[in-house]
């Protein structure tokens, strides 16, 4: 049990090291054409997508906290409707922090799933959603439309998937990104175990998508990448679930893991993410089965680190 208390603690570390490693590293980025109507804006916390409709743009996450001028100086830089919807994926604060600075005026319809709404009304210069959904919605029609899905626990208990049918896109936030394990955010309801079984009825549920941008990436994958990561994340819980069984450790999971070739782009230990040494393709893995036994185990999750302080840009 000891052992477990510290790798929880030292997964907690982790997960607020990536925030502050985010707060410190490159600032926003020249804005990406997706698609004829769809941008992606990277850095500065988790992505950003921009979807141009008819009345206004939309938002889908909006980085760290102090990066709402940025962010909509690059939004200027491809048209001058205003911003009249944000999407929130979930409540990190690298991707609601600039909720705020955005919507000064409270003018600005902001949609989350419940969850997430849940845990932004409790964070500070953030606040609950305008607009809340369960487990679907859809907003606007047409060209506009947006399919906003939920499907259970991940990366924490409120992911949201968001479709742009008209542009065969989607961006999902933080459950999938840079082709590794999510942190799991066990203080947040996030689960390694359910996380496959979220990520296949989402497999299951969507068509359509062509494109789709993840939480923290500079690629944007084709769907066939999404389906390989969605079958990476049901080897990792079968794995853990195997040798916690067996009586084995993360690290022999890991191990048996690393023994398979299909595996290998989303187990490196020579790739590190974001700059971090620490913070490998392989690393994230060990995190993520760490998870998953503490769960098997009955072990409560470690309290959520707290979000990174504003950004100094």
């Amino acid at each position: 049990m000891k052992r477990f208390a510290i790798l929880a603690s030292l997964l907690a570390a982790g997960m607020a090291a990536a925030g502050l490693q985010a707060q410190g590293g490159p600032g926003v980025s020249d804005i990406e054409k997706v698609s004829d109507t769809i941008y992606k804006i990277h850095g500065a916390g988790g992505n950003t997508t921009v979807f141009l409709r008819s009345d206004g743009v939309a938002l889908v996450d909006t980085k760290l906290a102090n990066n709402g001028e940025a962010i909509l100086a690059q939004v200027r830089k491809v048209t001058d409707k205003p911003v009249t919807l944000i999407i929130n994926t979930h409540s990190h604060g690298d991707h609601v922090g600039s909720n705020s600075e955005i919507n000064p005026r409270g003018d600005i319809e902001v949609v989350a799933q419940a969850n997430t709404s849940r845990r932004m009304a409790a964070m500070a210069n953030v606040g609950a959603a305008k607009r809340t959904f369960e487990d679907r919605l859809t907003l606007g029609a047409g060209a506009d439309r947006i399919e906003l899905y939920w499907f259970g626990a991940g990366h924490t208990d409120g992911d949201a998937f968001v479709v742009f049918p008209a542009q065969r896109t989607m961006a999902t936030g933080d459950i999938f990104q840079l082709l590794a394990m999510p942190r799991i955010d066990r203080g947040s309801g996030g689960s390694a175990l359910a996380l496959p079984d979220t990520l296949a009825k989402a497999q299951d549920t969507i068509s359509g998508v062509d494109k789709v941008i993840d939480g923290h990436g500079t690629t944007v994958h084709d769907w066939p990448a999404f389906l390989s990561y969605v079958a990476f994340t049901r080897q990792v819980a079968d794995a853990a679930r195997e040798a916690e069984k067996a009586g084995r450790t993360p690290e022999q999971a890991l191990a048996a893991l690393g023994g398979k070739p299909e595996l290998a782009s989303f187990l490196s230990a020579e790739v590190p993410i974001g700059g971090n040494e620490g913070n490998t393709p392989r690393a994230r893995a060990l995190n993520g089965l760490t998870a998953a036994f503490q769960e098997l185990r009955g072990e409560p999750p470690a309290p959520s680190p707290a979000p990174p302080p504003p950004a100094n840009r």
